[in-house]
């Protein structure tokens, strides 16, 4: 048993929630990917991919660095109720997550990508955070592993989130123009980080 989650029980869950939520992300995310290929492919942009890459793994090792370092220290350890806050985080922010990649359909790419085809969706979860498919997981995993020094890792993903957001939406502009720009001016919010919080 890993002493974090106190209880084989908490240990297992977090461990099933976990890798379902991972495995279904995967599955769903790189599906586009594969059938499209380079189909219509307009404009693609790859180094943001793997600082997107770089940041989820740098938040999972140190939250698990900093939940053991608390739990055999003492310090800044939050009570075992967090890994069920921290559950509920992650499966919240996956689900958002796959309703936006279904709604986006087939212009989602875990790439940043502009199709010839191109359209803005402005629906579902669009109509409410302009990119959705950035979500609560990383900060739901954070809370599971019951440290407060693996809050402040959130920070790095939202930076890095807002950097890759920001690269997509001048991308898109460029290419989709007043249609874009139009979509902005109506859904105010950047990402879905950003619901978490006013």
């Amino acid at each position: 048993m890993i002493p974090i989650f106190e209880t084989q029980y908490n240990e297992n869950l977090f461990y099933s929630v976990y890798f379902i939520v991972f495995s279904v992300d995967f599955i769903i995310a790189y599906r586009n990917m594969w059938v499209r290929r380079r189909a219509g492919v307009k404009e693609r942009e790859f180094s943001t991919f793997f600082i997107f890459i770089g940041a989820l793994f740098f938040t999972i090792f140190f939250s698990f660095f900093f939940g053991y370092y608390s739990y055999f220290s003492g310090i800044g350890e939050l009570p075992e109720a967090f890994i069920y806050v921290g559950l509920v985080f992650m499966i919240a922010g996956e689900s958002f997550r796959i309703w936006a990649i279904l709604t986006l359909g087939k212009y989602f790419s875990p790439v940043v990508t502009v199709y010839s085809d191109q359209r803005v969706i402005s629906w579902g979860p669009y109509s409410l955070v302009r990119h959705p498919a950035y979500g609560g997981l990383l900060l739901g995993v954070a809370l599971s592993l019951r440290s407060l020094f693996s809050l402040p890792l959130v920070l790095v993903d939202i930076a890095v989130y807002n950097y890759r957001a920001n690269l997509e939406e001048r991308l898109l502009i460029q290419n989709l123009g007043e249609e874009y720009l139009d979509y902005k001016k109506r859904v105010k919010k950047n990402h879905s980080l950003r619901i978490l919080r006013p």
